[in-house]
């Protein structure tokens, strides 16, 4: 059997907090290089992954000193901001993974110099990738859209969707009150769980206004905010709890009643996929990915309804003494990371042969 050596291009450091990029470039490797163990003997999986020197680290730098082909057959870089070390490497075979191109919709969200390069260069390093994987179908139009309009199209039959996955060992339905009394929330109360970053796109405002209109109805209701603090999110019955730790996270979703998620723009929408996994109701936008996530788990609205805050609001206080959503449930289990792994490898295979 040939031998074939294949590299991983990551933009996670070794260590750093669990994000949704790093979760997927660490649980890609790790299925990916079991499966080659398993079925493929001759093949080798490496990574390289961003040096944690503060300036080294730095994308623009990590494409000329970090980023290496090392006579890979396949060098797979599993973030978009890597492909511009395109320019300055010239593996055999390319691959490239695109998350969405948030920064280049949304400009707001580019924080600095570097980020500014690297978006700049990306669409048009995309077009030297030999395949593109992209993690929705949604995220696949985005990529034809947002190259085209900036003359660097892209052939469509070379961008492949592959979706994210999810650990069903940690994410499941469990106890509720149990799960209530863990996080210290009241067992007698009811919780709205938002987990989000602060971006205009996320619709925090929205989530605010829904709140205190569901709070008219019902002074039993609480809202659990996660992530980097808000501040518009503030007041009578919001909890924010700031950063909560990935091990934390199924118990917290599971302490949930709802799940709500005002998002317009998700390139994939992982929490969206861990509430539903832990069968907590679910209601959302129906915007970008969600649908593809979801199917007909979830109360989806309109973001664009005259009366979206009523709408929202009406979906969630129906939600609220639902329960455990089976269906849902049974839903995420079509996700899985071993089925991103085993799918990714396919294009592997594409590429070699």
């Amino acid at each position: 059997m040939m031998h074939t050596k294949i590299i991983h291009w990551n933009t996670s450091k070794e260590v750093q907090p669990m994000t949704g990029i790093k979760r997927y470039e660490d649980e890609l490797f790790t299925n990916v290089k079991r499966l080659l163990e398993e079925d493929k003997s001759e093949w080798h999986l490496e990574r390289i992954q961003r040096s944690s020197n503060k300036y080294l680290g730095s994308t623009p730098v990590s494409w000329l000193l970090r980023y290496k082909c090392n006579d890979a057959d396949i060098v797979h870089a599993t973030n978009e901001v890597i492909a511009p070390a395109l320019y300055f490497r010239k593996p055999k075979k390319s691959i490239v993974t695109v998350h969405g191109l948030v920064p280049i919709i949304y400009p707001s969200t580019i924080k600095n110099i570097s980020d500014k390069i690297q978006w700049k260069l990306t669409p048009k390093a995309l077009s030297k990738a030999d395949r593109i994987i992209a993690i929705s179908e949604f995220t696949k139009r985005e990529v034809l859209r947002i190259t085209n309009a900036l003359r660097v199209p892209i052939e469509e039959d070379k961008i492949k969707v592959v979706y994210h996955g999810i650990d069903h060992s940690k994410f499941r339905p469990m106890d509720k009150e149990k799960c209530k009394r863990k996080i210290g929330l009241d067992a007698d109360e009811k919780h709205i769980l938002v987990v989000s970053l602060n971006m205009e796109m996320k619709r925090m405002d929205v989530v605010k206004r829904v709140f205190e209109r569901v709070r008219r109805e019902r002074e039993d209701v609480r809202l659990v905010k996660v992530g980097e603090p808000v501040e518009i999110l503030r007041g009578d019955g919001i909890i924010d709890l700031g950063f909560v730790s990935g091990d934390e996270m199924p118990i917290l979703y599971n302490a949930a009643d709802v799940y709500f998620h005002p998002s317009e723009f998700e390139s994939f929408g992982l929490p969206v996929l861990e509430a539903i996994a832990c069968g907590i109701p679910v209601v959302t936008s129906n915007r970008a990915t969600i649908p593809e996530i979801v199917g007909s788990c979830a109360e989806m609205v309109n973001l664009d309804s005259e009366d979206v805050v009523e709408q929202f609001a009406e979906r969630i206080l129906k939600s609220l003494d639902k329960g455990i959503d089976l269906k849902a449930a049974e839903r995420s289990k079509s996700f899985s990371w071993e089925k991103t792994a085993r799918e990714t490898i396919k294009i592997y295979e594409e590429l070699i042969n």
